[in-house]
């Protein structure tokens, strides 16, 4: 039996411990947003660091929730990766939509049903199973590891850059990062290999045009910020392209490659990625205008959310004094987020809405990597000794601050790519299906060695 044979069959006679391990981690909450468990599971990370790997590990103090630092050293390796990780995870509103409580992980039809289980408490764990399992069987590692786990990633990675100079020293050794998340859109479906994520900017206006509510029978004489922030918005957006002014100058043309890749697998792009919402209506019916939409234009002008006046039951009749939106907008190859930002900032002006207060709350870059670099290749070599014949998607429509470490100066190849399906991701009943979890395990396992040959 090789070496790799022995490890996966550690991973399959331990797995049912590698499961409580994964559930035990998504029952403890940690949600930024309203800072609920985030201490605890900040040195609950720490720990399994240490108890797992025997990991130096600590927790790395921010302005915000701290950074879990860790490192492992093997004994035969040189060369260095960073595990990239998030331990905090979106509100679990609405509550009474979740058909099991969303702090519980409790199983149900072989689903792992959490805050966290796909987003991506659950992977992390996953991941660090692997690692142990590797360990356990040989007595060391195929490289040397530095962890770098965040509690900010659902509140834009704020103090996240912060944290990587002051790590510097240790990330500069590193020559690629991973973070690992199962890529099966659908159970049975070929796993996908990733090889870029869009930016994102995420801003909010506001309007305030009276100190405070007015009756609305002043509506005649009064300004209201509502109507305001949806002339700007329908000012920045038509019904299926930004009409900001230079918006798209800088959008690099997909290539032929990227192109045949993306009609290759159309229906699998649009329909199986939405499959897990329920979704039923698209913005379009050609699956492949679609799917040539979804990865390779920026997204809209995007509406999350907007808050004023009144929407309790009954009535109020006022005029609000204030209105607030929330918008974000994908970036794609070669976007940077300053121009987007700067973009937005003059066109409000230029239309006349200078009176809107616009907050910058979070902004990533875009990142890819070549299918022809060596830990691509890695990649696809290690779901073909899993038995998979992986789907290569050029880019995921999501964005993760993964720019800060494939950009100078740390200039690392990254990947994040693995078997395995899970979905709802910041939805009620977000869940990790627990089958796909032993092959995602082995799949790390094999695909240190493989990286590590190249």
């Amino acid at each position: 039996m090789s070496e790799i044979e022995k490890i996966h069959k550690y991973i399959d006679e331990h797995f049912e411990d590698h499961i409580k391990r994964i559930q035990e981690y998504l029952r403890q909450p940690s949600i930024s947003q309203t800072g609920e468990g985030m201490k605890e599971t900040a040195e609950m990370t720490r720990d399994y660091l240490k108890d797992m790997l025997d990991a130096e590990s600590t927790i790395d103090s921010t302005p915000g929730y701290p950074v879990v630092f860790g490192k492992l050293k093997s004994k035969t390796s040189g060369r260095w990766m960073f595990i990239y990780g998030m331990y905090d995870t979106q509100p679990v509103e609405p509550l009474d939509e979740w058909t099991s409580p969303p702090f519980e992980a409790n199983i149900v039809d072989d689903r792992i049903i959490a805050r966290g289980a796909l987003n991506s408490k659950g992977p992390f764990i996953a991941t660090l199973n692997a690692l142990q399992s590797v360990k356990e069987v040989t007595g060391d590692l195929p490289f040397n590891f530095v962890f770098g786990v965040e509690g900010e990633e659902e509140q834009a990675s704020i103090h996240l850059p912060d944290w990587a100079k002051k790590r510097e020293s240790e990330l500069k050794r590193c020559e690629a990062m991973g973070m690992w998340i199962p890529s099966q859109a659908i159970p049975g479906a070929p796993p996908a290999l990733l090889l870029g994520l869009k930016g994102i900017v995420y801003m909010e206006l506001e309007c305030k045009t009276n100190p405070n509510d007015v009756h609305s029978s002043m509506a005649n004489i009064l300004p209201n910020p509502v109507w305001r922030l949806i002339w700007a918005l329908n000012s920045m957006r038509g019904q299926d392209e930004v009409l900001i002014e230079g918006f798209y100058d800088t959008v690099e043309p997909p290539s032929p490659e990227d192109l045949e890749l993306v009609d290759k697998y159309s229906e699998l792009l649009v329909k199986a990625m939405t499959a897990s919402y329920q979704v039923e209506n698209y913005r379009g019916e050609n699956l492949k205008a679609m799917a040539r939409n979804l990865i390779f234009k920026p997204s809209p002008v995007n509406i999350d959310g907007i808050v004023s006046g009144w929407i309790g039951p009954g009535t109020k009749t006022i005029t609000p004094g204030k209105a607030t939106v929330k918008i974000d907008i994908r970036l794609v190859p070669k976007m940077t987020t300053d121009e987007v930002i700067d973009r937005v900032k003059n066109h409000l002006k230029k239309r006349g809405f200078e009176d809107l207060k616009m907050r910058v709350l979070g902004a990533y870059e875009w990142v890819k990597v070549s299918v022809r670099d060596k830990i691509s290749q890695a990649a696809i070599k290690t779901f073909k000794d899993l038995g998979y014949d992986p789907v290569v998607m050029p880019m995921l429509p999501g964005s993760a601050p993964f720019y800060l470490f494939t950009k100078p100066p740390f200039n690392m190849k990254f990947i994040m790519s693995s078997p395995g399906h899970g979905g709802r991701v910041h939805a009620p009943n977000e869940y990790l299906m627990v089958d796909g979890i032993k092959d995602f395990e082995k799949y790390i396992a094999s695909f240190l060695y493989n990286y590590a040959e190249t």
